[in-house]
């Protein structure tokens, strides 16, 4: 991811303004997956203050506030960080695809990225295995920017 990210670091708008929504569940996770994601846009000349976090309940609550945002116009892209542990039924599964679903919507429905880092796993390992998706995620809102702008002007 490295090496992208510097192949797309000069088309980096500085005025860009990256929401990120992030669950509150499994909090000491997030705020990692939270801090990866910043510190990425930072470095990639968004400035802090550009930056706005929105912590929510739930994953489930992500694609409402996300929509929400998207709707005030108040941010050029979403980026949606979560974490769902499979328990013994199925309703985590019906929360992920509903996130995915949501996410997907406001994506199309705004034209402005929201990247999907809503890990779905079996146990918390798996997503603590996973933690520099925030990172991951803001390469990929500034890459889907970037490619927009190119195509739009």
């Amino acid at each position: 991811m490295k090496t992208e990210h510097k192949a797309f670091k000069s088309n980096v708008d500085p005025s860009w303004r990256i929401g990120i929504v992030a669950s509150e569940y499994y909090s000491e996770q997030m705020d990692t997956l939270i801090k990866g994601a910043l510190d990425e846009l930072q470095k990639a000349g968004i400035p802090k203050e550009n930056c706005s976090v929105h912590r929510v309940s739930g994953s489930f609550e992500i694609p409402l506030i996300g929509s929400e945002l998207a709707d005030s116009k108040s941010i050029d892209a979403l980026i949606g960080l979560g974490i769902i542990v499979e328990g013994e039924t199925h309703h985590a599964s019906l929360i992920a695809q509903q996130v995915c679903r949501g996410i997907m919507d406001i994506q199309c429905k705004y034209r402005i990225p929201f990247a999907f880092e809503i890990l779905y796993v079996d146990a918390i390992r798996q997503a603590e295995e996973r933690l520099d998706r925030g990172k991951e995620a803001a390469a990929t809102v500034l890459h889907s920017l970037a490619k927009l702008r190119s195509i739009r002007s």
